[in-house]
């Protein structure tokens, strides 16, 4: 009788243990799921905003065109009065143009840091270089806005220098490295 007492509390102490076992499995798996759910709710959240600014993007470029336009009609008439009227006020769009053009690294570069909640700690270092990489551009943007006057076109040569570096190539570089550890981290945890 004892032996069979004791295999029973021996069968039922086990059985225990490996349900626990169990129940602590299956929280770890919720949590890892929860994690991925997440993850993916939020890098799906940046991607469409991406998608978004880049859309944007791609609708602009007919605005220049525009102000050229108009400018180049006031230019063929011939008068200087209005062809120096006409100069300015290109100048002037030009660099509100310019101003706008900036807004939508601002808006990306707001959009990274929810992300730096939820990402791996590798993933956190490339976001974090990206938004290194979007502030020096916007500061450098700024300084040469703060050089530029609509009153003289010579100004506007300080932005031959933006964009003559190794920063674009390594954006690029990056968001392509983001995007496929985001993918890494939604499928395989």
């Amino acid at each position: 009788m004892k032996v069979e007492l004791f295999v029973t509390i021996v069968i039922a102490i086990g059985g225990w243990g490996f349900g626990l076992y169990q129940m602590f499995k299956n929280r770890r798996w919720q949590q890892k799921d929860l994690l991925a759910n997440r993850r993916y709710e939020e890098y799906n959240r940046f991607m469409k905003k991406l998608e978004q600014v880049n859309e944007s993007i791609r609708k602009n470029p007919n605005l220049i065109y525009g102000m050229t336009n108009d400018f180049l009609k006031v230019v063929l008439r011939g008068n200087e009065e209005e062809i120096n009227t006409a100069l300015l006020k290109y100048n002037q769009e030009i660099l509100d143009f310019v101003k706008k053009s900036t807004e939508p690294l601002w808006i990306i570069n707001q959009e990274i840091s929810p992300l730096l909640l939820i990402a791996s700690d590798d993933l956190s270092k490339l976001l974090s270089r990206l938004k290194e990489l979007i502030e020096d551009f916007n500061n450098e943007m700024q300084n040469c806005l703060s050089k530029v006057s609509a009153n003289d076109s010579n100004s506007f040569k300080v932005f031959e220098t933006i964009g003559h570096d190794e920063r674009w190539k390594e954006f690029k570089t990056l968001n392509d490295n983001i995007i496929q550890l985001m993918r890494k981290e939604i499928y395989i945890h």
